[in-house]
């Protein structure tokens, strides 16, 4: 599978992809990102919305020889992935103008 990795053109990180085997399959990431935001201090700051969006992508792995042949050759079919949005979640992230650290946890 690929690993997970930092997009600097999107300014977005991408966790490591997996393998879904049947359906309700609870899979554990673990992938933990730290984003650092910097804002001007000047009038209404404390009012600034931070939100944090994050998407389910999904690729049928039928069209490119199946899973066995993904896992053969991860690299290779990496440019031929065609992945699709299946679900987009938000998070408003509250205090983070005071500096204070918040911890998401993610499930779809």
């Amino acid at each position: 599978m690929l690993p997970h990795r930092i997009t600097e053109d999107q300014t977005s990180f991408i966790s490591k992809t997996f393998l879904i085997r049947y359906c309700e399959e609870e899979v554990e990431i673990n992938d933990i990102v730290l984003f650092r935001a910097e804002i001007d201090v000047g009038p209404n700051y404390l009012t600034t919305e931070f939100l944090l969006e994050v998407d389910l992508m999904f690729c049928d792995l039928s069209d490119l020889g199946g899973p066995t042949a993904w896992k053969q050759n991860s690299k290779f079919y990496e440019t031929r992935a065609n992945f699709k949005l299946v679900q987009t979640q938000s998070y408003a992230m509250s205090r983070l103008p005071t500096g204070v650290c918040e911890f998401v946890p993610v499930n779809f």
